[in-house]
């Protein structure tokens, strides 16, 4: 539950939290759970019965979220081995005047039952708790490190203090805050079994061919002259 999250994350970045405050350390755990969505879906297994229309449809799980919610694949017939899942192509999530809908094959047949596999946002609350119990240190620490990462940014202006006898290295409290937030996200991706480095979108710088003066092309070759 929420409770046990805001433990974790207290004892891993105490005086982060007694500096940024409760408030902070919800909103941090918050974008920790919206973060480890994405990474680790929650993903749900639902038999549904097609409908009649046109299109044919599968009617929404109950617990859809308009905007959110994502459906990964509907297997039809059910049971089969292996597995037959119907081809992405063939259908889709359509948004309609009334909200969205799983339209099917216009040959689908109507009322036969289709497992729809889907994903929702996870959810971390005083009622509600959908993150499994070996993951939640995970989730506590990406939260910990968006908090020295505020804390870094915090810090970055200090200068050491010209207070005689004070011990405290206020130059160095920005990056030994900026240090502990990278550890507390590799710390995170550790768990989780993630490369960050998978994450990084690929890049490709591409210099297009100019033409030159005479508006030939510019080759490896050079073009006879006649």
């Amino acid at each position: 539950m929420l409770a046990d999250l805001q433990d974790i994350v207290g004892d891993l970045v105490r005086d982060a939290v007694s500096r940024l405050g409760d408030a902070a350390r919800d909103r941090a755990i918050g974008l920790a759970v919206v973060q480890y969505g994405k990474d680790r879906p929650r993903v749900i297994v639902e038999d549904l019965v097609s409908a009649a229309g046109t299109p044919k449809t599968l009617p929404l799980p109950a617990d859809w979220l308009q905007g959110q919610s994502r459906a990964l694949s509907i297997e039809y017939p059910i049971g089969e081995v292996p597995t037959s899942l119907l081809p992405r192509h063939l259908w889709t999530v359509a948004t309609v005047p009334t909200g969205e809908i799983i339209a099917l094959p216009a040959e689908a047949v109507t009322g036969a039952a289709h497992r729809l596999a889907w994903c929702r946002p996870h959810v971390v609350s005083a009622f509600e708790d959908s993150i499994p119990d070996q993951d939640r240190e995970a989730v506590a620490q990406y939260a910990a490190g968006l908090l020295l990462d505020q804390l870094a940014t915090l810090t970055s202006g200090d200068r050491e203090s010209t207070i005689k006898g004070d011990s405290v290295d206020h130059g160095e409290a920005a990056p030994n805050y900026a240090a502990r937030a990278k550890t507390a996200r590799q710390r995170y991706h550790d768990l989780l079994g993630i490369d960050p480095k998978r994450l990084q979108p690929a890049s490709v710088t591409v210099n297009p061919p100019l033409v030159s003066s005479k508006g030939e092309g510019r080759l490896l070759w050079r073009r006879k002259r006649s």
